[in-house]
């Protein structure tokens, strides 16, 4: 068996060939970032006539196609996290020499050291599911931005119609839309308001009794942006709903018992699945807790010995699926909120206790997964 790392860069990629012993079978071998340096690897890789293993770093998208061209010719490939590359180097020497060469070395000896490689080994479907379930993560975020500004713009117009019929709903931004200011809807009049669709005929009383003493300040150029951002919200809606229904596509394909557990939609069990993979390369809970980055940093020395602020590493959108999910869980599962209820009771803050439900948790996502079984609320007791 033979074990490979590549130190993947945009213009070339450095490869590391070592047996079973960690002997360098294969030197001085460095490929262009093309079909022609792709099929280079192939052949000095098939010219050794030997099984082999590939690993490389999770680096970002200087690795997608290279993974595509591994996988089409049926290697068994293997991703790290570059902070796990960079932990292993420290542990092979202190010297601060880094080069490609060595690096793609480094990577090949994890490889070959590594006892639970099989976490790391790269699925095709699951990365499509992470690509996807972060895709829907920057929209969101993307359209939180425009939100934030239409509400300074709502604040400056017309600051009374948050309370009078709320700021983000599709009969609001259609009212803003064709009337984006107080006064744009006084001309208008009741009954021009009332063909908006679901804007009642109580709450257009109500703006218009408060449009005329309205405090907002309008212009031409806050309308045009009022009405801009408007825009931007909906077309980020379209995008959304398009990108949930490619991920409840290829979701369905995937049998899950995630969300069996109360208060866990199709949403969260899709990060939470793109981000474990296969549950089977943990161990135990601890191992995916600490991949989830919900472990404290532990610092021992001698007779001394403390524990800290949670250490973050690992995956930041499992751990903000699975603390997203602990909240949702202490609304809906009787159990859930039972644990949290107690947490408090203890003296601990709101965050530190959602902490430890979130960690709850892990242990029963571990369990159910492990086991494929549904959630019971009688067993959590």
């Amino acid at each position: 068996m033979l074990y490979i790392g590549i130190d993947v860069a945009k213009n070339k990629h450095d490869i590391a060939v070592l047996n079973d012993k960690g002997k360098t079978i294969l030197t001085s071998l460095t490929v262009s970032n093309s079909r022609a340096g792709f099929d280079l690897l192939h052949q000095s890789l098939k010219q050794l006539n030997q099984d082999c293993l590939i690993a490389l770093e999770d680096t970002g998208h200087y690795t997608f196609n290279l993974l595509n061209f591994l996988h089409e010719h049926h290697y068994q490939v293997y991703t790290y996290n570059p902070l796990l590359i960079k932990e292993f180097a420290k542990s092979l020497s202190l010297r601060k020499t880094k080069t490609d060469k060595k690096d793609a070395r480094v990577i090949a000896l994890k490889l070959l050291s590594d006892p639970n490689r099989e976490q790391f080994k790269h699925d095709k479907r699951q990365e499509e599911l992470k690509i996807l379930t972060r895709h829907l993560n920057r929209l969101k975020k993307k359209q939180t931005d425009w939100k934030v500004q239409y509400t300074k713009c709502i604040d400056i117009i017309f600051p009374e119609l948050d309370k009078l019929i709320g700021k983000h709903s599709d009969y609001a931004y259609e009212l803003l839309s064709r009337y984006p200011s107080p006064e744009k809807m006084v001309q208008a009049g009741f009954d021009n308001l009332l063909d908006i669709k679901r804007l009642s005929a109580h709450k257009i009383k109500d703006i218009l009794d408060i449009a005329p003493s309205s405090i907002g300040t309008s212009s031409l150029a806050r309308e045009f942006e009022l009405r801009e951002i408007i825009e931007n919200i909906q077309h980020y809606n379209r995008l959304i709903k398009t990108a949930e229904t490619q991920i409840d596509e290829l979701m369905a394909d995937i049998k899950s018992v995630i969300t069996t557990v109360t208060g866990i939609g199709n949403r969260l069990e899709a990060v939470i699945l793109a981000e474990i993979r296969n549950i089977h390369t943990f161990d135990n809970p601890a191992q995916l807790q600490a991949f989830a980055g919900l472990e404290p940093a532990i610092y021992q020395s001698g007779q001394m010995e403390m524990t800290g602020k949670m250490v973050k590493r690992g995956s930041p959108h499992l751990r903000w699926a699975i603390l997203q999910a602990a909240k949702a869980c202490t609304r809906y599962s009787p159990q859930f909120r039972q644990f949290l209820s107690l947490k408090l009771e203890q003296g601990k803050h709101y965050n530190v206790a959602i902490t430890h439900v979130a960690k709850k948790l892990i242990r029963v996502i571990f369990y159910l997964l492990k086991h494929d079984i549904p959630f019971d609320e009688k067993r959590l007791r």
